[in-house]
């Protein structure tokens, strides 16, 4: 996977002539100097999304825990390393030029992927701690099997718990405001004041929970590192039946080929899957990527799809809808990555931050992107 720290070719300088660290090998030195963890260069983010699209990154880290993710964001900041966390690489599309910067694939020990810590016990509630690399649906399910209620609507959805909460994750009239107590986070330090990086942790009252978005959900706001989830209690038999009668529905109503998951927000009052099937959308493709058979908000890669074929067809889709309609979709799904060369083929105005993942922090058009959290620590 890549090139290990102990023989790196010198890649081109592509950060700017600002940039203290020029040299990829004394920046993969400094980075393992600051985390203690394995650096390589020229990485593949490909592997490590649902879509199996995306060029190499310039440096590349697994950070084994949320404590670990931290240290790894704040060393990035420190060499003004433009940095993109990968959770489940879920809700996101990496250019085909890849990044340029530091991409964080954001893990969990074995023993905590599926699981938390319960911490609190008072009656009908009951409070666990979980790490931003825990597997959303793994979560659900461990918890429904110990009669903890709240997240059997989750038991479907791709990606990691961090990107779950930046992007406020929800279905089946659920969401993750429901259940987030407290977040933990990696705050950016603010170069216009000299304020340093800092871990913050806040109420969920406080994590200003919104339609896919949160406090963390805007590029440069922070990264979750750790979160409480407040949930009730019933029978596993019931909470197991619920996450069946969910997981029956979503065979029969989504893809199962490579997606990235929803591609657009639904409008008010509509929804962006049915506004696309009655433009007469559905299976339209660019190369291999195509809108689903099944749903039409969902574009699958039907074998060797660019990143370039699936930004296209979501420009496509727009320009249909916005026209027959006068509706604008706004895009679910992030764009991250350099984009320099083919320029964004979708409107610059939205946001190109994480939701997969743990998250993701954008990069656009140039390489001045800064840290946040997207897909899910997406």
């Amino acid at each position: 996977m890549g090139r290990s720290t102990s023989a790196l070719k010198r890649p081109e300088n592509r950060h700017g002539s600002n940039n203290p660290m020029t040299r990829g090998d004394d920046i993969c030195t400094a980075l393992h100097r600051a985390t203690g963890l394995v650096v390589d260069a020229g990485v593949s983010i490909a592997p490590y999304t649902t879509l199996k699209i995306g060029g190499p990154a310039d440096f590349f880290v697994r950070a084994p825990d949320g404590k670990s993710l931290g240290r790894v964001l704040t060393a990035a900041e420190n060499l003004a390393l433009p940095v993109l966390v990968l959770g489940g690489g879920s809700n996101m599309i990496v250019s085909d030029r890849g990044f340029r910067g530091l991409a964080v694939k954001v893990e969990t020990p074995t023993s905590l992927r599926n699981r938390g810590t319960v911490i609190h016990e008072d009656g009908q509630e009951v409070v666990i701690q979980v790490e931003p690399g825990c597997q959303t649906a793994g979560i659900a399910r461990w918890t429904a099997q110990l009669g903890l209620s709240g997240l059997e609507w989750a038991c479907g959805i791709p990606g990691t718990i961090g990107g779950a909460i930046a992007g406020n994750a929800g279905a089946y009239d659920g969401d993750m405001k429901a259940v987030v107590n407290a977040v933990t986070f990696w705050s950016p330090g603010q170069a216009s004041t000299g304020f340093p990086s800092r871990i913050c942790t806040v109420s969920g009252g406080k994590m200003a929970f919104g339609y896919r978005s949160s406090l963390l959900k805007s590029p440069g706001s922070g990264v979750v590192i750790g979160a409480e989830l407040r949930l009730g209690r019933a029978t596993p038999a019931e909470l197991l039946q619920r996450i069946n009668r969910f997981e029956a529905s979503r065979r029969a109503r989504q893809p199962t080929e490579r997606s990235c998951g929803s591609v657009f927000r639904n409008p008010p009052g509509k929804f962006a899957g049915q506004l696309i099937e009655q433009a007469g959308l559905k299976g339209h493709r660019i190369g291999d990527a195509q809108i689903s058979l099944l749903h039409g908000n969902y574009i699958v890669n039907r074998g060797a799809a660019t990143a370039h074929d699936i930004a296209i067809l979501i420009e496509e889709v727009r320009d249909r809808i916005f026209v027959g309609t006068d509706i604008f979709l706004e895009t679910e799904v992030v764009l991250s990555g350099d984009w320099s060369t083919d320029g964004d083929p979708t409107n610059s105005d939205d946001a190109r931050e994480g939701p997969d993942g743990v998250g993701v922090a954008a990069q656009p058009k140039t390489d001045a992107a800064t840290a946040t959290l997207g897909d899910r620590n997406g």
